[in-house]
């Protein structure tokens, strides 16, 4: 028999419970079915086993239930794409009234599943990503993403037209969006493949010396994934970016002494980068040496390394 926390049967409860909605309350975003839908991922996460809670909480629950809602009103209601964006918008908007991050996740994952069946409307739903990319709960900011994938995976030139424009946003979480979205997960399996992401580091490069350490950590720990998959690849990139920019490697070029204030942020961010080939790969080890100098290896670790602080 299933577990009471599996996908399937978290879709079975919340069909059968959507079912005893009035349709009207959809047709008008009513309030009443808002709260009612809260109160049911509220019940659904009450009735996962303890045990289970890390693997599947707040944000896992939304996933699958939003996955059933899309599929529900697909199969009962002539909904228009404005209606799902107004929809999403509402249960966003909840949350501003009442104090509930769950109806921010499921705002947005809604979206995102919408955007699986009509990525075309990315779009008229950029406002609502922007807003929660810029949300002050780091959470939520992280959800953001979803909507992003569910692009991705259908329409990727639009989608990454749309991440390079975000790319000169003035705040950094739209420019931090930018590279989480583009994270190598199993999500999207071809994020990975080395053929296939020439756009992805176009778009990162953009974000290599960005003034903000937030930004910049996230673009390290894309390239840092992408490197087990690809590290020639990746090899390349950093080499072409120490050539663009003008740098002469010396033995110690990883301290960043004496460099202009950009290319210390891009040395920091290849060290950050290539700080699991440091570790995992020596057989890489020479190649390292060539683009960070001989002493590399003293200024990699800046949890227990006083030399690699961020600037």
């Amino acid at each position: 028999m299933p577990s009471i926390s599996s996908a399937s049967q978290i879709r079975k409860r919340t069909l059968s419970f959507l079912q005893k909605i009035p349709k009207e309350y959809f047709l008008q975003r009513s309030q009443e079915m808002i709260k009612t839908l809260i109160e049911h991922l509220q019940y659904e996460y009450k009735i996962i086993p303890e045990r289970e809670r890390i693997g599947k909480g707040a944000i896992y629950i939304c996933k699958n239930i939003a996955k059933e809602l899309v599929s529900f009103l697909s199969k009962t209601l002539d909904l228009t794409s404005d209606n799902y964006l107004e929809l999403s918008r509402e249960f966003y908007q909840f949350d501003m009234k009442n104090n509930s991050l769950s109806s921010k996740y499921l705002s947005l994952l809604l979206l995102a599943e919408f955007l699986l069946i009509s990525p075309q409307s990315l779009p008229q739903a950029k406002s609502l990503i922007e807003l929660a990319a810029i949300d002050h709960e780091w959470s939520v900011r992280e959800t953001a993403i979803y909507p992003i994938l569910s692009c991705l995976k259908k329409e990727p030139e639009t989608t990454f037209q749309y991440l390079n424009y975000l790319t000169s946003k003035n705040n950094e979480n739209l420019r931090r969006l930018v590279s989480e979205s583009l994270r190598p997960s199993s999500l999207i399996k071809w994020l990975r493949e080395a053929d296939k992401n020439n756009k992805v580091l176009m778009i990162l490069s953009k974000l290599k010396a960005d003034n903000s350490i937030y930004v910049r950590k996230s673009v390290g720990n894309n390239l840092k994934d992408l490197s087990k998959y690809m590290p020639e690849k990746i090899f390349d990139l950093m080499e072409n970016w120490i050539d663009l920019a003008k740098i002469k490697v010396t033995e110690d070029l990883a301290s960043e002494r004496g460099l202009s204030k950009e290319n210390k942020r891009l040395i920091w961010t290849i060290k950050h980068a290539m700080r699991w080939i440091q570790k995992k790969e020596p057989q890489y080890h020479d190649r390292l040496e060539r683009i960070l100098g001989k002493n590399y290896v003293i200024y990699f670790d800046e949890k227990s390394n006083k030399f690699a602080k961020p600037h």
